[in-house]
């Protein structure tokens, strides 16, 4: 019978496909798959009950956790950098642009106060976002290199797409404001 089989022109290949489909490829892709899935015990656990399915069900159920991996890891961060990089857009405004704008009612830090600002200080920036009003944020400056900054955002963000502790680079004249600790506030004029 097995001679009758593997006689036939055609066998030795089905018999090939049938091993790829049913035993090789179900864990080889199911390993890429739980990448996308943030949580490391839901990685174990979808692997370890591979084997517990029917081969004959294995492509079936892989394809069932693809579905499963893109809701719970793809489609959030998908989400995310959407939200980010084409629906808000948040951009720090310039604080001179917007002083230049508004002279009267809008103030901001002279140049002599600017020109102190070292890494350790904490500044207010503000950000524009489409189709929101827009966030003011502290950031703890980290590096600065002449007139560009680096900071570190020092709220938790509502309107603005970015995360606390979240690097910022910036120009001296984004700073709308400086926190200076109540013994080093630099005297009045």
């Amino acid at each position: 019978m097995i001679e009758a089989l593997f006689g036939a022109p055609t066998a030795l290949a089905a018999f090939g496909i049938s091993l790829l489909i049913f035993g090789f490829a179900p864990g080889m892709v199911l390993a890429l798959i739980v990448r996308l899935i943030p949580d490391e015990d839901r990685r174990r656990e979808l692997q370890a009950e591979l084997y517990e399915v029917p081969r004959w069900e294995r492509p079936y159920w892989v394809a069932q956790q693809f579905e499963v991996a893109l809701r719970l890891g793809a489609f959030p961060w998908i989400g995310w950098y959407w939200g980010k990089h084409v629906w808000h857009r948040a951009k720090i405004e310039s604080g001179v642009e917007r002083n230049r704008e508004h002279p009267e009612t809008f103030w901001i830090p002279d140049d002599e106060e600017k020109a102190l600002v070292e890494p350790g200080d904490v500044v207010k920036l503000m950000w524009r976002v489409p189709r929101s009003p827009g966030e003011r944020m502290w950031v703890r400056v980290t590096h600065r290199q002449g007139d560009r900054l680096v900071g570190r955002i020092n709220n938790y963000p509502i309107y603005v797409f970015a995360d606390y502790d979240e690097v910022v680079k910036f120009h001296i004249d984004d700073v709308i404001d400086i926190s200076y600790p109540a013994d080093e506030q630099p005297e009045a004029a």
